[in-house]
């Protein structure tokens, strides 16, 4: 049994952080807020048809793609209920004339370098209101620049100066632009002048990444009004796999996640008030104006940038590539048929009658191994049993065989993940049957955080899953005899009484700005063990390596602090029999996770020297927490590699 949260504030202040905090929490809001939209009504837009993606302008004089790509604000019309566009933040060509939600997605081919130029022409005004207080450690009191943004390629190997880390920021060109501590020249053009641009070898195998602004102090914001978008990676083993399957291009398609929440007119509402009746407040300064809140779950689910959108599938089988790209709010996916002719675009679930299963091929680090896992791992959608759960930043690379569905039926992508996760509150599941809501939403439309794509079956014949096939097998190294390095996931409060998450060692919780304690050698393994203090499901993300699970344990603090195991120890779930760079660390359990550290061999262009971090020496990365409300506040640690 998972300890309660009064049993960890214990344990806390038995392990020397003091019993500082809480009397509850729940959510940031007891009703919903965004309009009610018809579900629906529009379909999925598809990256590359919908969504521009990125194109090359040429070829540097390393044999890179080199792209030219601008972060602008832009409007764009998420759903036809809205009175009016959206105002966003987004990535785009730099040549094109007109952005949208989500465009800018890279795709790229492994082994071929990509070499990005970033052009930062945000406005001056932040489209939601920033809080200082969090900026301000990092940038100094009063610091205008909240259009600084820092381009992060989530799930990327690449040299620590194009890692687009926290510190790696820089607001738009001009007389007065200032750019972070780390950002540096290295990169020669074909003049052999020095540039900041990006350099992403792409020595990776197959699999989805993306990238999204970085940018400390102001990630959750960013990120949130739209500076997030797909980097899709493929390879030959990729290709001969979907061959196998009878899987054309037309049929691969990623599937992007977010939950917001909007105004009448159309506009992006983010909570600005530290909410005391939903969130704990300990003793502190007056709060500030606007205030960072401890996480945020929105009410309306957007897939690919539209709210409740609907794909036209035919009778055989389909990739999709999910990213949740939420700030905050778990997912638990599992296909339900729809109830036909109850409410309008039959919106609503019937969740008796089971869809197809959803298979799992991959996650982060790409397909799972086919030793273990040969034709990946099943999930069959029943509500009894756990959904395919998928934390923020977790990327998910399934398969769903519609070849046995009759023609005309209508299948709802559903999610029932609680939130907070595990523990939950109904205030934050925003669905028709939801009677702990004041005004449950009507059946039909939204606000509906359960019902996320329609998936309507045309009936067109084409070739059903093969009987047999297999995954590519990979090797993982081996354990190292070698004492694990022990850390731990911490609750405190902040100097305004805010609730506030941060890493540590299991003696004390440590902030972004502390010393360096994670200096890992290139070409190394280690075993990390994370014992989480918190009461909460916590994606943590490893920034330059990738890491496989080992175990998850049960335990509890006995008196001085000490770690005592009080279960046995679980292998990794199904869905984690391959290599991960975000992973769910779970309330009350030691994670054990196998670390490989690459070697920077092959990192930068032949005859470039990648220069040392101005910050931290050798080279500068991030390890942190990816619901990103806690990222921010203070759920992130240096990550120093050397060698």
């Amino acid at each position: 049994m998972r300890p309660s949260r009064r049993e960890f504030i214990q344990a806390s202040a038995a392990a020397g952080v003091g019993a500082m905090f809480l009397r509850g929490r729940r959510a940031h809001a007891a009703f919903a807020m965004s309009p009610a939209l018809g579900k629906f009504v529009s379909p999925l837009r598809k990256f590359g048809v919908d969504i521009p993606i990125a194109r090359p302008t040429g070829v540097d004089q390393f044999g890179a793609d080199f792209y030219e790509i601008a972060m602008r604000q832009f409007t764009d019309q998420l759903h036809p209920d809205l009175k009016g566009p959206t105002t966003l933040w987004g990535y785009g060509n730099a040549a094109d004339a007109t952005f949208k939600h989500l465009g800018g997605a890279i795709l790229a081919q492994s082994k071929r370098p990509v070499r990005v130029r970033w052009s930062n022409e945000l406005p001056a005004s932040h489209p939601l209101p920033v809080d200082m207080s969090v900026v301000s450690p990092y940038l100094g009191v009063g610091d205008p620049a909240v259009n600084r943004a820092a381009p992060h390629l989530h799930g990327g190997l690449v040299p620590w100066t194009s890692d687009g880390g926290p510190f790696s920021w820089f607001s738009p060109a001009g007389k007065k632009q200032v750019k972070g501590p780390s950002v540096v020249n290295w990169l020669p053009d074909n003049g052999n002048k020095l540039t900041d641009d990006y350099w992403y070898p792409n020595n990776q195998s197959a699999r989805m990444m993306w990238y999204h602004d970085h940018a400390v102090g102001i990630t959750r914001l960013n990120a949130y009004a739209g500076l997030a978008t797909g980097y899709l990676l493929s390879d030959a083993v990729e290709s001969a796999l979907m061959t196998s399957l009878g899987i054309p291009a037309d049929r691969q398609v990623p599937l992007v996640v977010q939950d917001k929440v909007f105004n009448p007119d159309g506009s992006l509402w983010y909570p600005s008030t530290y909410d005391t009746q939903f969130f704990a407040l300990g003793p502190g300064l007056a709060l500030p104006t606007p205030s960072l809140v401890p996480e945020f779950w929105g009410d309306t689910m957007l897939v690919n940038g539209t709210a409740y959108p609907f794909l036209e599938v035919n009778n055989g089988v389909y990739r999709f590539q999910v990213l949740n790209a939420c700030n905050t709010r778990v997912l638990s996916l599992r296909l339900y048929f729809a109830l036909p002719g109850a409410f309008p675009n039959d919106a609503e679930p019937d969740e008796r009658a089971n869809g197809p299963a959803i298979r799992v091929i991959g996650t982060e680090g790409g397909f799972l191994d086919g030793g273990l896992a040969p034709q990946g791992v099943l999930y069959a959608g029943d509500r009894k049993a756990p959904g395919l759960v998928l934390a923020p930043g977790e990327r998910a690379d399934i398969l769903i065989d519609f070849s046995g569905v009759p023609a005309g039926s209508r299948l709802i992508l559903h999610n029932d993940a609680p939130v907070p996760y595990p523990g939950g509150t109904p205030l934050a599941d925003f669905h028709p049957g939801n009677k702990a809501l004041p005004v449950p939403p009507a059946p039909g439309s939204g606000p509906n955080t359960r019902t996320l794509l329609q998936f309507r079956v045309t009936g067109t014949p084409a070739t059903p899953l093969p009987a047999t096939w297999g995954l590519p097998v990979s090797v993982a190294p081996q354990v190292p005899a070698a004492a694990p390095r022990d850390l731990a996931l911490w609750e405190t409060v902040d100097q305004y009484g805010r609730l506030a998450q941060n890493l540590g060692s299991i003696a004390a919780p440590l902030g972004l700005l502390d010393p360096p304690t994670e200096t890992v050698r290139a070409g190394t393994v280690e075993v990390w063990r994370l014992f989480n203090l918190t009461a909460d499901t916590h994606p943590i993300h490893f920034h330059y390596f990738n890491v496989r699970v080992l175990s998850r344990q049960p335990f509890t603090l006995a008196r001085g602090g000490t770690p005592q195991f009080t279960g046995k120890p679980y292998g990794p779930e199904p869905v984690e029999l391959g290599w991960k760079e975000t992973v769910r660390s779970n309330p009350g359990e030691c994670l054990t996770l196998l670390v490989d550290i690459p070697s920077t061999a092959g990192l930068a262009p032949n005859g470039v020297t990648i220069p040392p971090s101005p910050r931290t020496g050798d080279a500068e990365y991030v390890w942190h927490c990816h619901i990103l409300e806690h990222e921010e506040h203070d759920m992130m640690r240096p990550l120093v590699v050397q060698g």
